[in-house]
């Protein structure tokens, strides 16, 4: 076998595991973005975008594959099912970097792709730093909750936060 044959093979091996983490993370993952209240913000709101993928304890094997894949994560037990395990990218530059490049060469073709889309934005205004802004940080949070059935399950309501954000009494001294 000729060496550039070899490299269009392992190329196209590649490629294939690609699309396959893709339909994998379609069934098993998760684009989310967490608002929590914090006194201590400007506006007294903090907004956490989070890629994770779950898998049962017995196939750490499929996430540990992704994470040496993508070159990004931690791996985790979900808080109270210590059978299952999260593979974890919570830190924005490895999401702007690593996960959204990855997820728009190799993109989705059902649920998951208007999350995606809708959190690729959200990642891109807080590099733009517009979650510093009151206005931006109200947009930022509109989005998140056009998300994951239209922010289904979250503790506060739309309203409670959009109401809540304000500059802290510290800045505004």
């Amino acid at each position: 076998m000729n060496k550039v044959y070899q490299q269009e093979r392992q190329y196209s091996k590649k490629r294939n595991l690609f699309y396959y983490f893709a339909g994998f993370v379609e069934g098993e993952g998760c684009f989310s973005v967490s608002i929590k209240q914090h006194k201590e913000m400007k506006f007294g709101w903090v907004v956490d975008p989070m890629f994770s993928l779950y898998q049962h304890k017995d196939n750490r094997f499929i996430l540990e594959l992704f994470q040496k894949e993508l070159k990004c994560g931690y791996i985790v037990s979900k808080q109270g099912r210590p059978n299952i395990l999260v593979l974890v990218v919570d830190n924005r530059r490895t999401l702007q970097e690593k996960i959204i490049p990855f997820f728009r060469q190799y993109p989705f073709i059902g649920t998951k792709k208007y999350d995606f889309q809708i959190f690729e934005k959200i990642v891109q205004m807080m590099e733009a730093k517009k979650h510093l802004e009151a206005e931006g940080l109200k947009e930022i949070v509109r989005l998140a909750f056009q998300m994951n059935q239209q922010g289904k399950g979250r503790k506060y309501s739309l309203e409670q936060i959009l109401n809540g954000i304000t500059e802290s009494s510290e800045t505004t001294r």
